[in-house]
């Protein structure tokens, strides 16, 4: 948590727009941020202009209310930074089982929870009546600074899911660590035009990748130096996953149910081909240029400190890719 907070504190030194940090439940070796808004909280207090959420909010997780209040106790702490993500979590991390909510739920609970949520930061008196919530006629507090209310976004690694998003009209994430590149392309392909066939201009959304960054002075030192981090975070993964396959086969379920992820057995190789920008300062922007000019992306969410890379080099990338990357991309 200390190294997070130095982080964040250099990120808003460097001017790097936003950070985002993610709602993990049950999976110690992998984050310990399983309450990320009281981390939100310390970092409000630590920088000045960096824009902050989580990625993501597992609503279904959540009472919509209670979510509501701490994010917009975020937005004034920090003075109108707050952005907001939802999304259905990673539930190989038995995160659904854990708070006894019903997984085949959790769209309908998302959306469900997307409304109350509008409500309780743009309505004087909240009243609602659901097939998931009844909230009785309550004031909610406090109301977030930004007006009408931060910007919302979903994280999605479906079809159905872009169909979600671009129905409510919501701002993407897509990850690039699990996708590749000509798939992200794909779901991109399809936000923008699901927006414009639910009768919106591609100006009201935003698209942001998510994407594994490392810079080095060369790209042969900057694959080198993040090697065994970024292979610790695909194995953890694929521990947990196959962790939750035996517990479901223990527990007479079908596994079949559960479909094989695109990363499994991932060679480096292949990562650093299609699922990360590993390289010199003069690479990663030519590469992260491409990424947006075929998708569309207006965000680049830089993922600096994947897996178990030291400080040390999280820190000398993030300066790097401040200096020799970010001025050619803004």
């Amino acid at each position: 948590m200390d190294d997070f907070l130095i982080q964040a504190e250099k990120a808003d030194e460097l001017g790097y727009h936003g950070l985002w940090i993610s709602e993990l439940h049950f999976q110690p070796e992998f984050s310990v941020f399983s309450a990320p808004y009281p981390v939100l909280g310390a970092v409000t207090q630590r920088t000045k202009r960096i824009r902050m959420g989580v990625a993501v909010n597992i609503l279904p997780v959540h009472h919509p209310v209670q979510l509501a209040e701490q994010a917009a106790t975020i937005d004034l702490l920090s003075h109108g930074r707050m952005d907001f993500a939802i999304g259905m979590g990673h539930f190989h991390s038995r995160v659904y089982e854990g708070f006894g909510i019903e997984q085949e739920k959790g769209r309908e609970m998302m959306e469900e929870s997307v409304q109350v949520i509008l409500a309780a930061w743009t309505q004087d008196v909240l009243e609602f009546e659901g097939r998931f919530y009844r909230i009785p006629e309550v004031v909610p507090n406090p109301r977030p600074l930004q007006n009408p209310h931060p910007p919302l976004y979903t994280a999605s690694g479906s079809l159905d899911g872009i169909e979600f998003t671009t129905r409510l009209g919501l701002n993407l994430l897509l990850p690039l660590h699990t996708m590749t590149r000509e798939r992200v392309k794909e779901f991109a392909n399809a936000y923008w035009e699901g927006l414009r066939r639910h009768g919106r201009a591609q100006s009201e959304g935003e698209l942001g990748l998510l994407v594994p960054v490392h810079i080095a002075e060369t790209t042969s030192t900057a694959r080198k130096r993040a090697q065994t981090g970024i292979l610790d975070y695909y194995g953890i993964i694929r521990k947990v996953r196959h962790d939750y396959r035996d517990w479901w086969i223990r527990r007479g379920l079908d596994p079949s149910r559960l479909r094989r992820p695109s990363w499994e057995g991932i060679t480096y190789e292949r990562i650093c081909k299609e699922h990360a920008v590993l390289a010199d300062a003069d690479r990663a922007v030519a590469e992260l240029r491409g990424l947006a000019q075929e998708t569309g992306a207006t965000h680049i969410l830089c993922w600096m400190n994947m897996g178990s890379l030291s400080q040390e080099l999280v820190l000398d990338s993030m300066e790097r890719f401040a200096r020799g990357v970010m001025p050619h991309l803004l």
